[in-house]
């Protein structure tokens, strides 16, 4: 007797099918569940050679390891999916430490300092899903999302000169997320399994504090979905959510407010002088 439960018949090329496979890869089918993305990296610093200056061959290795979550739920709508999500992420030594002070003088700047790290804590990150590109590579789907962003900064350089880069916010960011084709036919399965790359090109972060002087950051990470939730992440960093941000144990339960990013936060912080720009 065969055991095996009837296949979907998933046609990737067709809009809803796509949605839904999507649905299962990114989040879940059903919409009480929290859905956990964890990911851990290096961030590497790419620094322009002047066009007419010495020329160099070096490449040096990472400033700074980084690793985080997102935990999302997905609600059907007319026009889509609705994520609503929190991010946490930390910026780590080579050791593995989660930092609170950050010597920026790898910058280059011609006044390094020590400055305190200003953790990713973004909440909301919220939009809406409907399908995603796609490879077939053999038994296995790869969808693809790819974001670059141009806007107004919400730093501008004449009103944050020492933690703004432009007064354009630029970044690109490269996903892969690499799932089973037969998970996604599979009717008993609501959010299949799931390992991704994530790559990101940006500015240097405001906390760095080197104003106008240049430079690119480069994220290199991988990760998967968690099916144990919260409890599969790094005991340290369950510890320091539990410490810092217990709420981020949990998706948000309504769809609120702007987008955070880094930026934004910063602001926040900058803005309400809850941000010192000393290590203490």
């Amino acid at each position: 007797q065969n055991d095996l439960p009837e296949q979907l018949s998933l046609n990737l090329e067709d809009n809803e099918d796509n949605q839904l496979a999507w649905l299962k890869t990114r989040g879940s089918l059903d919409p009480q569940e929290d859905v956990f993305f964890y990911w851990t990296g290096s961030i590497y610093l790419l620094q322009d050679a002047e066009p007419t200056g010495e020329t160099f061959t070096e490449f040096p290795g990472p400033i700074l390891e980084f690793e985080g979550f997102n935990v999302a739920r997905f609600t059907p709508q007319d026009d889509g999916v609705r994520m609503v999500s929190r991010e946490v992420a930390v910026y780590k030594s080579y050791s593995g430490q989660i930092l609170d002070c950050w010597s920026n003088t790898v910058l280059g700047l011609e006044s390094p300092s020590a400055v305190p790290v200003v953790h990713v804590w973004n909440d909301p990150v919220s939009h809406t899903l409907y399908g995603a590109d796609y490879d077939r590579l053999g038994d296995e789907i790869v969808f693809r999302t790819e974001i670059q962003l141009n806007y107004p900064s919400p730093l501008p350089v004449d009103d944050y000169p020492q933690y703004s880069a432009s007064n354009t916010y630029q970044s690109v960011e490269l996903f892969n997320w690499y799932v089973d084709l037969a998970d996604l036919q599979n009717p008993e399965i609501e959010s299949a399994p799931v390992s991704f790359s994530w790559s990101r090109q940006g500015q240097l972060l405001p906390w760095m504090q080197a104003g106008q002087d240049g430079g690119k950051l480069v994220y290199h990470t991988r990760g998967r979905k968690l099916p144990g939730g919260f409890a599969d992440l790094p005991d340290d960093l369950q510890e320091f959510v539990l410490e810092n941000g217990p709420e981020n144990q949990t998706a948000p339960d309504q769809d609120w407010g702007q987008n955070m990013t880094s930026w934004r936060v910063f602001k926040k912080l900058y803005d309400s002088g809850a941000y010192s720009p000393d290590c203490n």
